[in-house]
């Protein structure tokens, strides 16, 4: 009877466990399930990447598809007042999106969250199955409460990860200081979450062989005495950096001075992380070499902190979550599953390692090392695969260089039928061709008598060459075959094979060649060339036909339209106003004559009928009265200047050219030079005896790629500046008219010179 009553009794507790979530959706597996996790730290902290790409790839080994959502804080106890905590959920509260299960990674997030802090964004704690997973120190009154929460525990394990700190101490030990293994040190504060730790660090080693000081009943002896009083027992010292008045309990109260004693004395002494917080990073930092970790939080993130520790891994926590999310999912109540111990291990930092110089190989039996290269955890694999790498190598080498020579046996073979080919055309073209084949200097000495007078010498002149050492190319000459009755033109091509004699000298050894008919080549070159000329010729009257045609209608418009308003002027035009049109057509027309000077110029030039009259001229009084002339004409906004040369200097020109000359070079200054100096003058060059006329300006200047175009006829450097591009070429042309030179010099920004220069003597 009281077997069918257990039997009876059972069943009602197994369906009144099964009804005691609300949570009894039916499974879908097409469906995408919302999944919420809920972090203790910010988004970069590194370990969270470990534990993301597992959960979501168990998920979907599970048979879950899952819209994963998750949400961190700043790591500070007050999750519910986090900034980005609250951003976040308030952006999922925005979304509409209700999460089907709610994951929490921590001890912390896991009482905030059955506390009720996150019902502001999410619906009530009890109406949403949640699966709590890595915790360390549980406050089971708290999660008893929820009848919707699966556990799974990584409790903290004080024995064996003290007990590993203690053996891999002198690993850590700086140099120049003593280590004392079997002093260990822990960090806590008076948190709930500290004193719950505290609660289990007191039931775990409140025994033999332990010695826990975490009331502080042993003081005031050195790490040396410590170590040596209690050298076969384990010296476990806790203390507190955030309330230094916890660590001590004399009488003096000298709370700090305390607290900085047992921070100096961390470099002698192994600390055991047992929570990840600011007071803990702080007193890492103080250890000066990695130190002990029983916690994943932060382990193997790149900071080099933690050497091992005894945890389950973020990739164990993971899964587990995974499993237990999946059985939730597919129908199983939260409440009903039982609390999951998470299978922890033996973790170490490769890049801890690394600041320690440890081997792999020396610890790779006892430790899961994390982070650890390839070519570490394999270095045979890691050998054999570069010496495949290499062998790869050489086998593409010599299969590149074996097509490679193919290649060149394929072309080399190629081009030799080519030449045999090119030969056999050679030989017929020869054949057919007018043309001599030349062999040794003899056979172009028979070619002498075969010569035009006027190239008679040109056969002698190439075997001195020749017989000089110095290598010849082509040379042209003209032959007759009927007697000189006609002449035509021959080239002769050699091949010439030089060798050295003493002294580096170069001697002809053998000469051959032929020596073909390029009459007809030579009679189309000067026809091409006739052509050219005449092409040029023709361009050049168009382009001064157009310039002239645009160049003359805008003063000519202006005049004419300025005529015309004065001529329908019905007395409303009056005083200044009158004047400055008058003043207008006034500067087109003296533009316009100007324009029509420089046209009749050059088409004088280009008829042969300008007349140059050179007289012996001194240049000091000539070049002043062009600047008195100039001087009348100067715009407002430039200052023209004289720069004298040396007195007495002579040439023999054109005065009157001259002026026009140094005229051409003014206006251009004038004209290109908005606002600054203008300065015309004068040098002598007594080593040359040579006196340059320049005239320099601050205008706008010219590229240097530009200015060996600036004389050619019509050409422009500023399109829209008024003329029609002659004036410099006009200059020129009266300059070499007197065996003169031409030049300028010019930098953008900067301005510009143009110079005539002439022969001259002082006198």
């Amino acid at each position: 009877m009281k077997r069918y009553l257990w039997i009876v009794l059972s069943l009602f507790f197994i369906i009144l466990s099964g009804c005691s979530s609300d949570y009894n959706k039916e499974y879908d597996k097409d469906k995408t399930y919302n999944v919420l996790c809920l972090f203790v730290y910010d988004s970069v902290f590194q370990n969270y990447r470990i534990y993301e790409q597992t959960l979501s790839k168990s998920l979907s080994q599970n048979g879950i598809k899952a819209d994963i959502r998750n949400v961190y804080s700043s790591g500070h106890l007050d999750m519910a007042q986090s900034d980005a905590l609250e951003a976040s959920l308030e952006r999922l509260h925005r979304e509409h999106w209700i999460p089907d299960v709610v994951c929490c990674i921590d001890d912390r997030t896991l009482s905030l969250y059955l506390q009720g802090e996150y019902d502001r964004w999410l619906p009530p704690v009890d109406s949403i199955p949640m699966v709590a997973a890595g915790l360390r120190c549980p406050d089971w009154a708290l999660i008893r409460r929820s009848n919707n929460t699966a556990v799974c525990t990584d409790l903290l394990n004080f024995q064996r990860n003290i007990e590993l700190a203690v053996r891999m101490a002198p690993y850590t030990a700086v140099p120049g200081r003593p280590i004392y293994p079997n002093v260990v040190v822990i960090e806590l504060d008076t948190t709930d979450y500290d004193k719950r730790i505290r609660e289990r660090l007191r039931s775990e080693l409140d025994r033999p062989p332990y010695v826990n000081n975490m009331d502080y009943h042993v003081k005031d002896l050195s790490l040396e005495q410590l170590s040596e009083r209690y050298r076969d027992s384990i010296f476990i010292n806790v203390f507190s950096n955030a309330s230094p008045e916890l660590n001590d309990y004399r009488s003096d109260g000298d709370y700090h001075a305390h607290r900085v004693k047992i921070l100096n004395s961390l470099t002698m002494t192994p600390f055991l992380t047992v929570k990840r917080d600011i007071e803990n990073e702080q007193v890492l930092s103080k250890t000066l070499k990695p130190q002990f970790s029983a916690v994943r939080d932060g382990f193997a993130d790149g900071s080099r902190r933690s050497l091992c520790g005894y945890f389950a891994s973020y990739e164990t926590v993971a899964k587990d979550q995974a499993v237990y999310v999946a059985r939730i999912l597919k129908g199983e109540a939260a409440g009903s599953l039982p609390i999951k111990e998470h299978e922890a291990g033996y973790y170490m930092s490769w890049r801890a390692m690394e600041l320690l110089n440890l081997d792999y190989d020396d610890f790779c039996n006892d430790f899961v090392i994390v982070n650890a290269p390839w070519r570490v955890q394999h270095p045979v694999r890691y050998v054999l695969f570069i010496i495949f790498d290499i062998l790869l190598f050489l086998v593409v080498l010599l299969l590149g260089l074996h097509m490679l020579f193919r290649k060149k046996d394929v072309q080399l073979q190629e081009a030799l039928d080519e030449i045999d080919n090119e030969r056999m055309m050679l030989d017929m073209a020869l054949q057919n061709a007018d043309c001599i084949v030349i062999s040794s200097p003899d056979d172009l000495t028979e070619l002498e008598p075969m010569l035009h007078p006027d190239d008679s010498d040109a056969i002698s002149e190439l075997l001195a060459t020749l017989a000089s050492g110095k290598p010849v190319t082509a040379r042209k000459f003209r032959l007759t075959k009927d007697g000189g009755a006609s002449y035509r033109w021959w080239q002769f091509r050699p091949s010439l094979n030089m060798k050295s004699e003493e002294q580096g000298a170069q001697m002809l050894e053998s000469l051959s060649g032929i020596v073909i008919d390029i009459n007809d080549a030579e009679l189309y070159n000067e026809y091409m060339t006739e052509a050219a000329l005449v092409a040029e010729e023709i361009t050049n009257k168009e382009t001064f036909l157009m310039n002239i045609s645009h160049e003359i209608r805008t003063p000519l418009n202006a005049i004419l339209g300025f005529a015309q308003l004065l001529s329908t002027d019905d007395g409303l035009i009056q005083g200044d106003e009158r004047d400055e049109i008058v003043r207008l057509i006034r500067e087109n027309s003296t533009l316009l004559g100007e324009m029509i000077e420089d046209i009749l110029q050059f088409s004088r030039f280009e008829s042969g009928r300008v007349d140059v009259n050179p007289v012996e001229t001194e240049i000091a009084p000539l070049m002043k009265r062009i600047f008195d002339e100039w001087s009348q004409n100067v715009p407002q906004a430039l200052e023209f200047k004289f720069e004298a040369g040396r007195d007495h200097v002579y040439a023999v020109v054109d005065p009157a050219r001259v002026e026009a000359i140094m005229g051409q070079y003014i206006k251009n200054a004038f004209k290109f030079t908005s606002k600054g100096t203008v300065w015309l003058g004068w040098c002598f060059n007594l080593n040359e005896e040579r006196v340059e006329l320049y005239v320099e300006d601050t205008g706008c200047g010219i590229e240097s790629r530009r200015q060996s175009k600036v004389f050619n006829i019509f050409w422009k450097d500023d399109m829209f500046k008024t003329g029609v591009g002659l004036g410099l070429t006009i200059a020129k042309m009266f300059t070499e008219k007197m065996e003169g030179n031409v030049g300028v010099e010019s930098k953008p920004g900067v301005g510009s010179r143009f110079h005539s220069s002439f022969k001259a003597y002082i006198k």
